[in-house]
């Protein structure tokens, strides 16, 4: 939506580049909140919560035609939407309906999420050239909004608001992140990816577009990407067998920063599907094996409010990414270096796992079972 914006309302793209940033800020700021929320409260009230105000907010963004109402609704939906209905979440609640077998429940759940990007970004490339970005806007949220309410309809997992999860503080939770070597170099890869990640997920059209490529072909080459995740979850359960988290994750990363590589020279088809495959690959390992990493390191008793804490550190983290992006681009004047961002941040988070996994080695999980 980034030119289309643009191009209809003369706002400058740094600025909506810092109102997509302040969007990553509040899911990170509310991420830990919303977890504690879920393990007190369950699934069905954080999603009817996620739909009403993140739903009203991206409503009132799609309809003004002032930029501070337009960056202060759309952040605030975006870290509504976000907060209350991230990983962090699904993947929480996923584990406590199928408490047996969690490495299974979230590689399925992670799977079905692999089928949004290449559903979403093509679909919205063609409407935002049919019926222009408002309206594009408004048909996206409702169906998001649809997708709160369904879950709360037929999603309900309770906590016990007087058990141990609920009696957990946020410094209690906080003070694990940092509690061992392992665990500080976690944190800190966290964080780093976390900056690339919002850099190619708000970049990736707009810098193959600058690259060479027309719009339509760029949203199906991001939508390919985003299907292109399931060559990262499919195989999941054998490569940490093989591997362990620890190791499997940071070939995810690794991916990630190679993939970001090639995004600058994605004008061609052929370099586009290439950064596809590849950043596609590393993105749809990382979400998946984030959760099964954090799970094995930290307790298990507030792990709603443990998956919220990781989530606020990469989305703030993150936040950081879009703006710096939108800063460089419009000094540069090409958007490809952009990836120049990108790419730092990956070897910085490669680089913290590798010294992480040095302190402390996690023995491969022979448990893990298959998500076929």
């Amino acid at each position: 939506l980034l030119d289309p914006l643009i191009v209809d309302t003369g706002w400058p793209e740094s600025t909506l580049a810092a109102s997509f940033s302040a969007g990553i800020l509040l899911i990170g700021l509310g991420s830990t909140l919303g977890g504690q929320f879920l393990d007190r409260f369950g699934s069905r009230v954080v999603f009817l919560v996620a739909g009403l105000v993140g739903g009203s907010s991206f409503f009132v963004a799609s309809f003004t035609t002032n930029l501070a109402v337009f960056f202060l609704a759309s952040a605030l939906g975006m870290g509504t939407f976000g907060a209350l209905g991230f990983y962090h979440i699904t993947m929480t609640a996923v584990v406590r309906i199928h408490p047996d077998e969690p490495p299974r429940a979230i590689a399925v759940l992670t799977i079905w999420g692999a089928l949004a990007s290449p559903i979403f970004l093509p679909l919205s490339a063609w409407l935002v050239q049919s019926v222009g970005w408002r309206s594009t806007t408004r048909i996206l949220v409702a169906l998001a909004v649809a997708a709160f309410v369904l879950g709360a309809v037929f999603v309900d997992t309770q906590a016990d608001s007087t058990g141990p999860s609920a009696r957990r503080s946020l410094r209690e939770v906080a003070r694990q992140s940092v509690s061992t070597p392992e665990a500080r170099s976690f944190t800190a890869a966290v964080a780093f990816i976390g900056v690339t990640i919002s850099v190619v997920l708000s970049y990736q059209v707009p810098i193959m577009v600058a690259a060479g490529l027309p719009l339509t072909t760029a949203g199906f080459m991001a939508g390919f990407r985003g299907f292109a995740q399931l060559g990262g979850r499919l195989p999941l359960s054998p490569l940490v067998r093989r591997v362990g988290s620890g190791s499997a994750l940071l070939i995810s990363v690794m991916a990630i920063g190679v993939g970001s590589l090639l995004l600058a020279v994605s004008g061609t088809v052929l370099a586009a599907a290439a950064f596809a495959v590849v950043a596609g690959f590393g993105l749809g390992a990382y979400s998946p094996l984030q959760g099964i990493h954090a799970a094995e390191l930290f307790d298990h008793r507030s792990l709603g409010a443990t998956m919220g804490l990781y989530t606020t550190i990469s989305q703030v983290a993150g936040a950081t990414g879009p703006g710096l992006a939108g800063l460089v681009a419009d000094r540069t004047g090409d958007r490809r270096w952009v990836v120049a961002l990108a790419v730092t941040a990956a070897a910085a988070s490669a680089f913290s796992l590798w010294r992480g996994r040095s302190a402390s080695p996690s023995p491969p999980q022979d448990a893990v079972q298959s998500p076929a």
